[in-house]
C-alpha cells in the first residue's frame, strides 16, 4: 500500500506459504531484540580512513546502514567501473555457445567471520542461462580486482563453488532450461553459518503442483549453508521425501505461493537481517502470466519464512505511480529512528516499463514494509543496473553498489570524521 510523501526528506501476523508435508503448520514470529541487536550491531562499518566505526550495521547482513546521513540519499553516483567478465565455458548459455552474455548477479561479503577468515572480499555471481552454476570471485579490497578461483587455485578447473547437476551438458544445444542464479550470501551469526539463497529452475514443477505444492513452483528460492568461505564448500539444502515433487530433492525455503502475484516463479530475493534482529526477505514474485511484482516475508531464522498477508505491496496500479511491468527488489537501508519512534528504512527497487526492460530506480521508505511512501524526488539517475538484487556495502562514506558486472560508487552526505 502507497502512500505519497509531501516532503523530500526521510518520512515518517503472516500467512505462511510452505507446503504442509514439508514445514507443517503455521508458527508466529518471536524475535528477541537482544540477539538481534548482538547479531546486527558491530563493527563492519568503516570510516573513511579504514578504521572501524563502532555501532554500525553489520555489512555482512546486508541492510546497509545509513542511519548517519545528513541529507537526503543521493540520486546520483560518483564513479562506475566494471569487476566483472565473463571467462570461462560455464558462464555461456549452453544452448549457444555464441549467447548473449549475462553474467553478473553479484553478491558481496567479507570473510572475517567463521571458520578461516582471511579478511578478504567474496563475490558470487552467476548467470541466467542453462546451466548456470554460482561462482566466486576473491579480492583484498571492497573495490577489486576480483580474481575468480580458477586463477587463484592451481588445477582448479572452473570456479563455481556450487555446479548446477546438468552442467555440464554435453551435446549442445539440448533443451535444457537448468539453472543456479541470483545467489544472495549472508552471515548467521545465529549457526556461525554462511547462508547463500540462490533460485533453481523446478524441472518437477507439475509433479509439485499435482501434489497440493503452492503455486506451480516454475522457480523456486533455495538454501545452500558454508561454514568456512576459504573452503566454499556449500551444502544444498534438501529433503529426500520431495524427490517426486523438487528437482535433486532441493527443499525450498522461499517456494511459489497459492497467491497470483507469486504464482509462477519466487525468485530474485534480496534478503537481510534488519536492525532488530528479524530476518527480511525483499520479494520478487511472478505471476503465470508473468506480472512482476513485490512483496515481503520474515523470519526468526533464515530458514522458515511467513510471507506478508498483504502482498503483494509494490505493483502496477498500487497508488503510488506503480507502472505496469517489471519490477525488481534491489536493496534494503536502515535510516534510523523515524520522529514518531520506529526504525526507518529506505527500500530500492526498479521499475521497467511494460515496452521496454529500463529499469527506474525508485526509492522508497518505510517503517513497517507495508506502507511504502515514494521519494517525491521521483527515480534515480544512476546506472546502468542489471537483473537482480543489488549489494550493498558501506565503508565510511562511501556506498559501493554492485550490480551486473559493474561497482557504483555513492559518497554519502555524512558528517566529517574526526
Amino acid at each position: 500500500m502507497f502512500e505519497r510523501d509531501p516532503r523530500a526528506v526521510f518520512p515518517g501476523s503472516f500467512c505462511p506459504s510452505a507446503l504442509p508435508f514439508l514445514w507443517g503448520s503455521p508458527r508466529p514470529v518471536s524475535v528477541s531484540l537482544l540477539v538481534g541487536l548482538l547479531g546486527c550491531l558491530g563493527a563492519a562499518c568503516q570510516d573513511a580512513q579504514g578504521r572501524e566505526g563502532p555501532g554500525m550495521l553489520d555489512n555482512n547482513l546486508r541492510c546497509v546502514d545509513l542511519s548517519d546521513l545528513t541529507s537526503s540519499v543521493p540520486l546520483a553516483v560518483d564513479a562506475c567501473s566494471q569487476i566483472l567478465w565473463r571467462t570461462e565455458a560455464w558462464e555461456h548459455n549452453s544452448f549457444d555457445l555464441s549467447d548473449e552474455d549475462s553474467v553478473g548477479y553479484p553478491s558481496v561479503v567479507k570473510n572475517d567471520r567463521g571458520q578461516h577468515p582471511d579478511g578478504k572480499y567474496y563475490l558470487f555471481y552467476a548467470h541466467h542461462d542453462p546451466c548456470s552454476g554460482i561462482g566466486c570471485a576473491i579480492a583484498d579490497s571492497i573495490q577489486g580486482p576480483y580474481r575468480k578461483r580458477a586463477s587463484l587455485e592451481t588445477n582448479r578447473p572452473h570456479s563455481m563453488v556450487l555446479a548446477n547437476p546438468h552442467d555440464p551438458i554435453v551435446n549442445p544445444p539440448l533443451s535444457d532450461p537448468s539453472h543456479y542464479s541470483s545467489p544472495c550470501v549472508i552471515w548467521n551469526e545465529d549457526e556461525k553459518l554462511w547462508f547463500m539463497y540462490f533460485h533453481f529452475y523446478n524441472h518437477c514443477h507439475e509433479a509439485w503442483k499435482s501434489a497440493g505444492g503452492a503455486g506451480y513452483g516454475h522457480q523456486m528460492t533455495a538454501l545452500a549453508t558454508c561454514p568456512d568461505l576459504s573452503s566454499n564448500n556449500w551444502t544444498v539444502l534438501k529433503d529426500p521425501k520431495l524427490r517426486q515433487v523438487s528437482v535433486w530433492d532441493i527443499a525450498p525455503v522461499l517456494p511459489t505461493t497459492e497467491k497470483l502475484w507469486m504464482n509462477s516463479q519466487s525468485s530474485y530475493h534480496s534478503i537481510q537481517r534488519l536492525v532488530d534482529g528479524r530476518w527480511l526477505a525483499f520479494l520478487r514474485g511472478t505471476s503465470a502470466e508473468q506480472i512482476v511484482q513485490l512483496g515481503f516475508a520474515t523470519s526468526s531464522d533464515g530458514r522458515k519464512w511467513d510471507y506478508f498477508r498483504e502482498n503483494p505491496v509494490i505493483r502496477q496500479n498500487d497508488g503510488g505511480g506503480g507502472l505496469k511491468g517489471i519490477y525488481r527488489p534491489y536493496f534494503v537501508g536502515y535510516l534510523g529512528k523515524h520522529e514518531s519512534g520506529p526504525d526507518q528504512y529506505l527500500l530500492v527497487w526498479g521499475e521497467s516499463p511494460a515496452d521496454a526492460d529500463a529499469p527506474k530506480i525508485t526509492y522508497g521508505y518505510t517503517t513497517d514494509f507495508i506502507h511504502v511512501r515514494r521519494d517525491p524526488r521521483g527515480p534515480a539517475n544512476w546506472g546502468p543496473v542489471s537483473d537482480g538484487l543489488i549489494s550493498p556495502w558501506r565503508e565510511g562514506n562511501k556506498l559501493y553498489l554492485f550490480s551486473g558486472k559493474q561497482v557504483h560508487v555513492m559518497i554519502l552526505p555524512v558528517s566529517p570524521q574526526d
